[in-house]
């Protein structure tokens, strides 16, 4: 039950670090709009890229913890 709970709470981290990820995403594309504005087709298409972000985001935050907790298993490993 201890692992499960562990795990849902780092669930809801890799969640909420999902959407600052995603607007750094979004800066990092630097995208300018053709006109004064945005058009439709123009903010459908950075709705995609932000959702990409996002999903990149939650991918990369679990890949982080996995590696944090391979490496402490690692040196907390007995040599018997």
């Amino acid at each position: 039950m201890k692992a499960l709970a562990r795990e849902l709470i780092w669930f809801f981290i890799a969640a909420i670090l999902s959407i600052p990820i995603a607007y750094f995403f979004i800066y990092l594309m630097g995208l300018s709009p053709e006109g004064a504005q945005l058009s439709k087709t123009e903010e459908v298409f950075q709705m995609e890229l932000f959702i990409i972000g996002a999903i990149l985001g939650f991918v990369c935050t679990y890949f982080i913890r996995v590696i944090i907790w391979s490496v402490a298993k690692y040196l907390t490993e007995d040599d018997s």
